[in-house]
């Protein structure tokens, strides 16, 4: 190879630059994975807005628990509700401090449990306003992870009040029947259903003269969510939209509150007329342990996966979304 093959110095930064800007180039022709972001805190948000009535329930349950606050503990307390918030139940139970009165709590016809959360300064400023004390309850519970037994019994009156108003409250949309299940001061000790499931969060700041605490009442979402036409606004119809609307937003919006049902085949096998025949009470029909279920949306085959259980419950852990000519409609 002769020296005038040789490419230059200048060349070769040139040759390089061109390279690296075709790479940088996407391939417009290449076929792009199925992939679509979806965020589920925006679900969340959506679907909280269609049940408004919260928020008056919510109001209504404020203001009798301010005055049965004053008088069970003849004390001037004041109870602001907060905005309801839609929040991951490890989260809300990651900022419980310690030590608090936690109350697991069944509420029929609400599904799962319900934290009410008293924390240790608003029970050690009851105690100190009620029998005579420093009334710093922030300052006497930060160093203790336990409740003392006057404390407890602090926590138990206020529970029941707490229900006996929220029953009251919600009483024309919901009748609430409460209990409680259990009690725990330690939020490590907790133990909810699913880390990552979804809960609204009920807070509400209770003020005595210059002194601040809270009041957390923590609710699975799939426990309202079910009773979310009672606690719809009747007033607001579904109607078609007015002026120069995008209708495909619209209906897009619109069907997302459609209920759809999921089910799961997990086997079936051909059998003749003549093996039906002589089907009988006490036959036995061999069936072989299914390696793949075909789970369903309605009638139409939505994906495969694998069965097993999750929490105590029949689970399929989904392996592949079944694609048809529509999906690309």
């Amino acid at each position: 190879m002769s020296s005038e093959d040789v490419l230059s110095e200048g060349e070769l930064d040139a040759l390089m630059e061109s390279v690296a800007s075709t790479a940088d180039v996407p391939d417009e022709t290449g076929k792009q994975p199925h992939c679509k972001p979806f965020d589920f805190s925006t679900r969340e948000q959506t679907l909280l807005a269609q049940m408004p009535a919260l928020k008056n329930l919510n109001e209504k349950h404020c203001l009798a628990l301010a005055q049965g606050i004053s008088q069970l503990y003849k004390i001037a307390a004041q109870v602001e509700v907060e905005k309801i918030q839609p929040v991951k139940v490890d989260d809300a139970i990651a900022g419980i401090r310690l030590p608090s009165g936690i109350n697991l709590l069944e509420i029929a016809p609400l599904n799962g449990i319900s934290f009410l959360v008293l924390p240790g300064e608003l029970l050690s400023f009851i105690v100190d306003q009620f029998f005579g004390g420093g009334g710093n309850g922030a300052n006497s519970s930060a160093s203790r992870t336990h409740l003392t037994p006057t404390e407890k019994r602090i926590n138990d009156v206020l529970t029941e009040k707490f229900l006996l108003t929220l029953q009251e409250a919600w009483k024309e949309k919901l009748a609430l029947t409460p209990q409680l299940a259990a009690f725990e001061t330690n939020p490590e000790f907790l133990q909810a259903g699913s880390p990552s499931e979804f809960a609204l969060l009920f807070p509400f700041t209770v003020t005595v003269g210059d002194w601040q605490s809270s009041i957390a009442w923590i609710v699975p979402y799939a426990a309202l969510e079910p009773f979310r036409a009672k606690l719809g606004n009747p007033a607001a119809e579904l109607r078609p939209p007015q002026g120069n609307t995008d209708w495909a937003a619209h209906f897009r919006r619109e069907l997302q509150f459609v209920d759809l049902e999921i089910s799961g085949r997990f086997i079936s096998r051909p059998v003749s007329i003549a093996e039906v025949l002589k089907l009988g009470p006490g036959s036995i029909v061999p069936l072989r342990t299914p390696t793949e279920v075909t789970v369903y949306i309605g009638n139409q085959a939505f994906s495969t996966g694998e069965h097993g259980a999750l929490n105590g419950n029949k689970s399929i852990k989904i392996k592949e979304i079944i694609r048809n000519e529509r999906d690309s409609v």
